[in-house]
């Protein structure tokens, strides 16, 4: 039986030897993850810069909603955070004052000016001193304006989180999205993700970061390495069996998701 064994292999060849030193489990190929993108906000939908197929990378936009009133309220943050008009205005206020204070304060010294006149020149100074101050702090208020009306409108330009492809688009131009209502569907196929459901009796072979091959179906086919990345610690009863997760680099996107697979273990 041996002899029979040891002639067989001899016919198939080396891979069926190698065959002969892994289990097989039955697998599914998916994507890393699917991800159905919304809007943060409600609104007509201006532009639609995507269709089904498409690769998009991270920061990409994916629609954009119709934003002149917020545009409008950009243009005029923006001038006013840029005006520096109060501020030289306010600086030239204080230089005249401080000036006339210091002469007076020299004129009250030598007893030519009244004390009174002194302490109003004074005042005069450092109230000049404090309207500055306040046309700084109108300028900031105005820069925090601008950042609050910049982040406002990007929340109207929806972009992708992920790099992937788009497998559905939901909606067009012209319609109203709600907040949170998808407008397209976008899959990472890098990298993508192996389920495998394995007897319990295997639970103590699999470990995380342990390297397997996986085997596509036809008509994809090869032989892949896989990173285990889940072992899930929670058995199921009913099967008895538990899932493992296997992480499989696509960097090319040349795998599609949605397949059939194999993982060969070693065997005992």
């Amino acid at each position: 039986m041996r002899l029979t064994s040891i002639t067989l292999l001899v016919a198939l060849g080396p891979g069926a030897a190698l065959a002969q030193d892994q289990e097989r489990f039955d697998c599914l190929i998916d994507p890393g993850q699917v991800l159905e993108i919304g809007s943060a906000v409600d609104g007509v939908i201006d532009q639609v810069f995507v269709s089904r197929g498409d690769t998009v990378k991270k920061g990409d936009p994916i629609a954009k909603l119709e934003s002149k009133a917020e545009e409008a309220q950009l243009t005029y943050a923006r001038e006013r955070a840029q005006d520096e008009g109060p501020i030289d205005i306010a600086r030239s206020k204080v230089a005249l004052l401080q000036k006339a204070a210091d002469r007076a304060t020299e004129m009250g010294k030598r007893n030519v000016m009244a004390d009174a006149q002194v302490q109003e020149a004074q005042t005069n100074a450092e109230v000049a001193q404090l309207e500055l101050r306040s046309a700084q702090m109108d300028q900031h208020l105005a820069k925090l304006d601008l950042q609050r009306v910049e982040a406002q409108l990007a929340r109207r330009e929806i972009r992708s989180p992920i790099d992937g492809l788009v497998i559905t688009r939901m909606m067009g131009p012209g319609e109203y999205v709600y907040s949170q209502a998808p407008i397209a569907q976008l899959a990472q196929i890098d990298p993508l993700h192996v389920e495998v459901f394995l007897p319990t009796a295997m639970y103590d072979r699999v470990k995380k970061d342990q390297v397997l091959k996986v085997y596509p179906a036809a008509p994809v086919g090869g032989e892949y390495d896989a990173t285990v990345s889940v072992v899930d610690k929670v058995f199921d009863a009913a099967s008895d069996t538990f899932g493992v997760r296997l992480a499989l680099p696509n960097p090319e996107g040349k795998l599609p998701a949605g397949i059939d697979c194999t993982v060969g273990f070693p065997a005992e």
